[in-house]
């Protein structure tokens, strides 16, 4: 009988010992996914605060070209005002000699000779003031050229990076024809790609395992991405607000998302051709929904992957360099 209690005892032992090794393994993931959507999270961060700069710059660009048109045309105005002084003191001069030519007494000739003297060195102060003027003018002129150069190139890039996203757009949208409308929505925001899956197009409620047909989905979508280098992918795992009650794998909705974003990062990455530092993936939880309502509807609506493409700004950067 003792050794039968002995037997017991002991295969009680063991089985706490594995629920210990489990839950230590579930906090340790934990820390992990919290550690990698924190650091995706300011990725992300990083790259829009980038984009805001970039708006930013291009605003006072155009702000500076305007200020600097404003300048010209004033040095036009101030130029032509100094021209005609200098034509209407050139004339005046002529005036003067014409009359000293034609008169006799020494006294008005002496009178004349000292104001000819005087308008003479004021009109090479004028004309002195009319040659930093021209060069003022030209210096204006050509940072204003510069100026609208740089503001030109910019807007073209922009475009160029628009048209590409736009390009991408209508791939992705080939490549994923025959899912739009059964748990896919593909749409452009702030010059930003947001391919976003349903719940039930992946996953099977509570789980992380993509389902074929969503496995098949994400790997057509890989190619076109691995096809194009100057975009930068990121994946982000959302739920609804109902309070996760699954096994011990998975601590809450939070860690339930991040679960959800690496797993579609995994089947990304099997198309070799896909660099891996391209991909970051994050889990939101429950914390970005896109509908509040407490409904069944919208729970469903906020049980989404988002896979979201957004432009390399290298070449843009370059020109505030």
């Amino acid at each position: 009988m003792k050794k039968y209690l002995f037997l017991a005892a002991l295969a009680l032992s063991a089985s706490a010992c594995v629920t210990k090794a489990k839950y230590n393994e579930a906090k340790e993931s934990e820390a992990r996914y919290y550690d990698e959507a924190r650091l995706c999270g300011e990725a992300l961060s990083t790259e829009k605060n980038k984009n805001k700069d970039l708006e930013a710059q291009l605003a006072q660009l155009k702000q500076k070209a305007t200020q600097k048109a404003d300048e010209v045309n004033q040095l036009s105005k101030e130029l032509q005002r100094v021209q005609d002084d200098c034509n209407a003191m050139q004339a005046h001069n002529k005036e003067l000699l014409d009359k000293l030519k034609s008169t006799k007494s020494k006294e008005e000739i002496q009178a004349m000779l000292s104001e000819i003297q005087a308008l003479q060195s004021e009109l090479m102060a004028r004309e002195d003031a009319l040659f930093k003027a021209e060069r003022d003018l030209q210096e204006k002129q050509n940072q204003l050229e510069a100026q609208n150069a740089k503001i030109t190139e910019l807007t073209a890039l922009i475009e160029q990076q628009a048209q590409k996203m736009q390009d991408i757009k209508d791939k992705i949208q080939k490549a994923l024809v025959g899912y739009e409308g059964d748990g896919l929505q593909i749409e452009s925001r702030n010059g930003r790609i947001y391919v976003s899956l349903d719940e039930k197009l992946l996953f099977q409620s509570g789980k992380w395992n993509v389902d074929a047909r969503g496995k098949k989905a994400i790997q057509q979508l890989s190619a076109v991405l691995a096809a194009n280098k100057d975009i930068d992918i990121l994946v982000e795992g959302h739920t609804d607000n109902v309070p996760y009650a699954g096994n011990g794998h998975v601590l809450d909705n939070w860690d339930l998302s991040v679960k959800r974003a690496t797993a579609i990062v995994r089947i990304l990455l099997e198309n070799k051709d896909l660099e891996a530092s391209r991909v970051m993936a994050a889990g939101r939880g429950e914390f970005n929904p896109i509908d509040t309502a407490d409904t069944k509807e919208a729970r469903q609506k906020n049980r989404r992957t988002e896979i979201i493409l957004t432009p390399k700004l290298t070449e843009l950067l370059q020109l505030f360099e």
